[in-house]
């Protein structure tokens, strides 16, 4: 006795003898209906009802963000950008400044700088962090005409 097996109504293996199956290449957090049907010799039976299942994430084994060092002036702004791994994980990080007295960040990574000074940017996936460092000064004065 061997197994077809079908997802969402398309059959994607025949004649599976094991009473498992591994499907591969399925995207994370996704809905799929799978449904088997058995075959005896040349007959297949009816397909069984179908069960939904949805695949999680995988875990997040690293983010990073760039650039890792950055000169700003006052009042300047750098877009920071964080790359979580693997690209199946869920992709939402949180920014946080340690200094929002020296600079600022937007929940998409928009830095700001407010006075001179250091601060640390920290992007956060999943418990998986890194940091950026952001150092701020006044910018030099416009030289005045005829000097």
């Amino acid at each position: 006795m061997t197994y077809n097996i079908y997802q969402d109504d398309e059959l994607i293996k025949e004649n599976v003898k094991e009473k498992e199956y591994t499907v591969e290449g399925l995207t994370p957090n996704t809905e799929y209906s799978f449904s088997i049907s058995e075959v005896i010799g040349k007959n297949e039976s009816e397909k069984s009802e179908a069960i939904t299942v949805t695949t999680k994430y995988s875990d997040v084994t690293s983010v990073e963000v760039t650039p890792k060092t950055n000169n700003l002036d006052v009042e300047a702004t750098r877009q920071l950008n964080a790359t979580v791994k693997p690209s199946t994980a869920k992709q939402d990080v949180t920014y946080t400044s340690n200094a929002d007295e020296i600079a600022t960040v937007s929940d998409s990574g928009l830095v700001t700088a407010i006075s001179e000074g250091e601060a640390t940017i920290t992007v956060t996936a999943d418990g998986k962090s890194d940091t950026a460092t952001i150092n701020v000064t006044e910018p030099e004065p416009e030289p005045e005409e005829g000097e």
